[in-house]
Order: structure tokens, then C-alpha cells, then sequence
């Protein structure tokens, strides 16, 4: 009985730090959006459908084409292409957004490089668009590439024994079958664009979140904020469960990875050369311009870079990655236990909408947290506000699904059958758990920790708004120095970001890689 309590009392604080802040800006909202105050709601829904719209024309013109061709063809580099394809994830967006400024508009790089050249303004949807599409891509072409190969390759194997060409096999066959992963893809491209708050405030466009960012930190109008954050919450929830929906609709399975083999298409020198062209154009600009423009700028003007200030940013970015993988970590366990030991369909509802947090951008979360360090500050004589603990709170609360997905994907791979056979000889559910199951499922732990780990080194707006006085991170020491036009005095912090990010991802993917061969040589 004391154990159930326990486990009551803990399920509950978590449940109330997690769900209230959102709760709260639903409450808040509801009531705010009835008020007749200036709210410019049009203008932030027009810029952020606007570049909503160009991004998701820019990112399936390059990722899904991309996908099919690194998986269905043979072509000379094409592992180099494949792999490379992945690290423009390892570039913040906001990152490449400083880079091109430095270098493209009046007064850049380029224009003493060639003195005719006048430059061009970004500060416009189209750029910001294009920024984010060769950032944001590799979400599409990674759920692509996994949804032809493992849905439809005996498909693709059967129409060319029909005699379809390859453009019908890609058009009639791997385009319709690859659906779920191209909007599951999408829908995470379009939800990081909503939360993207760097871009945005860099070329001075007005988006849902930055409206919110304004009227919170320089307005100084909660109730505008709290109907904009209404809507944005109803946006991004519709399009979480889209892509729950979309997921859980149309599959094409093959059982597994076993025993799949398939005949590449072999491209002639013309074509090849076509396709590295193309190929290397997302790889250029959304990786490789920014990182080595960034170490340019860092080998050439570091004479003025503060080491102090990038050495105490860096502390404190390691400092609040590792609290926050830590909580998010051990909440996924406790959660995960909960539901595994529990047969109440409720459980498996309340980690979706735990999961949902992630989908919400970081100025929401960080206005919930907030108003729940505002209802503790009038209980109590200790102020929570600008603290440690509500930075924390809000990266947990916005990371938690991806440490939860990655325990849970470890624990699919586990069999009931342990629990049975424990339960038959009298163990009690949590040693089941804690001694047998969580052992087993170390490697997901550490990909969840690390992963969440990675996440707060880019995380900007939720940073800057609940960080404690004089704390500065990577990311917000950098956001500082090019909003002052200083980018150069921050191209050190850039590039450990970029980096740092891509050791992560490429270390991820090669993991996955292989496993999947692995598997199919079994």
C-alpha cells in the first residue's frame, strides 16, 4: 500500500510540472481571446502560413526525389551523398540564417570580395523559407528513404518485372506506398518551423511565435499572448495527431528487414553527374557553407573572441543538457513503467499527450512556465522566476517525448513474457522492472539522454526567456553577438554547435545503418 502511494504521489508532481503550464495556457487563452485588445492576430497567422507554405514545396522538391534515387540507385558517391545528407541537421537553422546574411546581403563578404557585387536584402519569407528547407530536409528524406525501403521494395522488384520504367516505378509505386513516411516527415518539418524563433527574429518577419515572443518581452501584453499561444497550441496539435493518424493509416509492411534484397538502378557518367550536382546542392548550403564559413570567421578574427564568455557559455550549455537528459531519463522510466504495468488504455492516452509537448514551440511552453512560477512565487517568500529550475522545467517539458520514444522503442523489443514469468514466481512488478527489463534497454537510455542532451545546445527562445540573470549558453550568446552585428565574435560558439551536433547525428546513423544491415543478413 505505501509503495502504490508512493508511486500516486510521484505520478501526480510529474503529471502537475508536465501537463500544467499548458493547461494553463489553454485557460488563459480561452478567456484572453474574447478581450478586446490589439492583437495583429492576422498579420502573425499570414507570415507564419506564408512560410509554412514555401517550406513545404522546397523540402518534398528535395527530399523525397533525393530519397528514392540514394536508395533505389547506384551511382558513383553515392554513400557520401547518402550520409551527408543527414548533417544539415546538425546546423541550427538560425545558424545558416547569420551565415548567409554575413556573407550574401549590401556591405557582406561577397561584396568585398567582388566590388561589383551590390548584394540583397534576405529579410523576407522566401530566404527564411529557404533556410529552414536546407536545415529541416533530412526530417523527410530519412522517413522517406526508411518508408521505400522497408514498405515497398518487393513492390518495386515486382513492376520492374512488368517492364515499368524507372520514373513509373518511382511515381506509381514508391511515391504512394512512401506516403506515411513523407507526412510523418513533414508534419515534424512544419512543426519545428512554427517553434523556429532564430530566423524569424534575424530577417524581422512576423510569425505566431515571435508575436509571442514580442508581446511577451518587449509589449509586455499577456492577454495578446495568451490568445496567440492558443492558437498555435490548436495548430500544432492538429498537426501532431495528422501525423499520429497518418502513422497508424496506410502501411505497406514488409515483416522485417530479413532477407530483403533489391537490384539497384546503375546511372551512366551523365546522369551521375547530374545527380551529384543536384544531390550536393542540399548538402552545400544547408551544411557545408555555414561550418565553413563559421571556422572563416573563428581562424580570422580570433584575436576578438572572448574565450571567457565561450568557455563559461559552454559550461552552462553542457550543465543544462546533462540536468535536463537526466529528468527527462528517469520521468521516462517512471512513466514507462506505469504504463507497461498497467492495462488502462488512460496510460497509453496520457504519454501521447506528455508526447505532445515536443510538438508545441519553445515561447508557448516557456509563457506556461511562467504562469506556474508566477502561482509559486504567491505561496511562497522564495522566487522561482529566472532560475535553474524553470529552464529545466520548460526543456523537459518540451523534450520529454523524445527520451520517451526512445525508451519505448527499447521496450517494444521486450516480450511480455518476462513480466509473466515474473509475476508466476512472485516478484513484485517495479524489481521486474528496475532489475530485469531496464538493464536490457541501456542502449535506448543513452540514445534518449544523448539526444535530449543535443537538443538543448540549439534550444534558443525557451533559453532566453526563463535563463537565469548573467547565464548565457551557446546558443543565446551567439543569438546576442549577431543581433548586435557581431557574428564573427561568436563564430567559435557556432562552431562547436555544428560540430558537436553532427559527431551526435552521424554517430546515430551509423548506428542505425547498422543494425539494419545486420538484420538483413540474418
Amino acid at each position: 500500500m505505501n509503495n502504490n502511494i508512493i508511486k500516486l504521489s510521484i505520478f501526480f508532481i510529474i503529471s502537475f510540472l508536465l501537463l500544467s503550464p499548458t493547461i494553463f495556457i489553454l485557460f488563459k487563452g480561452f478567456i484572453s481571446i474574447n478581450l478586446d485588445h490589439n492583437l495583429y492576430v492576422t498579420r502573425y497567422i499570414l507570415g507564419s502560413t506564408k512560410i509554412l507554405f514555401l517550406v513545404t514545396i522546397i523540402v518534398l522538391l528535395i527530399s523525397v526525389p533525393l530519397a528514392w534515387i540514394n536508395t533505389m540507385t547506384n551511382y558513383w558517391g553515392r554513400k557520401i551523398i547518402q550520409v551527408m545528407c543527414i548533417f544539415p541537421l546538425g546546423v541550427p537553422a538560425y545558424i545558416s540564417a547569420y551565415c548567409y546574411a554575413e556573407i550574401l546581403e549590401p556591405g557582406g563578404y561577397l561584396s568585398f570580395i567582388f566590388p561589383q557585387y551590390d548584394g540583397f536584402s534576405l529579410r523576407n519569407s522566401f530566404s527564411a523559407a529557404l533556410v529552414l528547407s536546407f536545415s529541416l530536409f533530412p526530417y523527410v528524406y530519412l522517413l522517406t528513404r526508411i518508408a521505400i525501403i522497408n514498405f515497398s521494395v518487393r513492390y518495386l522488384e515486382a513492376a520492374k518485372t512488368m517492364g515499368k520504367t524507372p520514373f513509373e516505378c518511382f511515381y506509381k509505386v514508391s511515391l504512394p506506398m512512401a506516403l506515411p513516411g513523407i507526412a510523418a516527415g513533414l508534419a515534424l518539418v512544419l512543426m519545428e518551423t512554427v517553434n523556429d524563433f532564430g530566423v524569424a527574429d534575424f530577417f524581422g518577419l512576423q510569425t505566431l511565435t515571435i508575436g509571442v515572443f514580442q508581446y511577451i518581452s518587449i509589449i509586455n501584453d499577456l492577454p495578446s499572448a495568451f490568445s496567440l499561444s492558443l492558437i498555435i497550441i490548436i495548430l500544432m496539435s492538429s498537426l501532431y495527431f495528422f501525423e499520429q493518424k497518418v502513422k497508424g493509416n496506410k502501411r505497406f509492411h514488409n515483416s522485417s528487414y530479413e532477407n530483403i534484397q533489391w537490384s539497384r538502378y546503375n546511372l551512366g557518367k551523365i546522369k551521375t553527374a547530374v545527380v551529384l550536382m543536384i544531390g550536393s546542392i542540399p548538402i552545400l548550403f544547408g551544411f557545408l557553407v555555414p561550418l565553413i564559413f563559421s571556422i572563416y570567421l573563428f581562424l580570422t578574427h580570433i584575436n576578438v573572441i572572448d574565450f571567457s564568455n565561450y568557455l563559461s557559455s559552454l559550461f552552462n550549455s553542457s550543465l543544462v543538457g546533462a540536468l535536463a537528459g537526466c529528468i527527462c531519463i528517469l520521468v521516462s522510466i517512471f512513466i514507462n513503467f506505469i504504463s507497461r504495468f498497467s492495462e488502462k488504455r488512460r496510460f497509453f492516452i496520457y504519454k501521447k499527450i506528455i508526447n505532445l509537448g515536443y510538438a508545441l514551440p519553445g515561447v508557448v511552453i516557456a509563457l506556461g512556465v511562467l504562469i506556474l512560477l508566477s502561482l509559486f512565487n504567491n505561496f511562497s517568500s522564495f522566487s522561482l522566476a529566472a532560475t535553474l529550475f524553470g529552464l529545466i522545467l520548460a526543456l523537459v517539458i518540451r523534450l520529454i517525448a523524445l527520451s520517451n520514444n526512445s525508451i519505448d522503442s527499447g521496450l517494444d523489443k521486450i516480450g511480455k513474457s518476462i513480466d509473466d514469468a515474473s509475476r508466476l514466481i512472485g516478484r513484485r512488478p517495479s524489481t521486474t522492472y528496475f532489475r530485469i527489463i531496464v538493464p536490457q534497454i541501456k542502449i535506448s537510455i543513452l540514445a534518449g539522454y544523448l539526444i535530449v542532451f543535443v537538443d538543448t545546445f540549439k534550444e534558443l527562445p525557451i533559453t532566453l526567456l526563463l535563463r537565469p540573470f548573467n547565464f548565457d549558453t551557446l546558443a543565446t550568446s551567439l543569438y546576442e553577438y549577431s543581433s548586435n552585428e557581431m557574428f564573427e565574435h561568436g563564430s567559435l560558439h557556432a562552431v562547436t554547435i555544428i560540430i558537436f551536433l553532427s559527431i551526435v547525428i552521424y554517430i546515430f546513423d551509423s548506428f542505425i545503418e547498422e543494425k539494419m544491415i545486420s538484420k538483413s543478413k540474418k
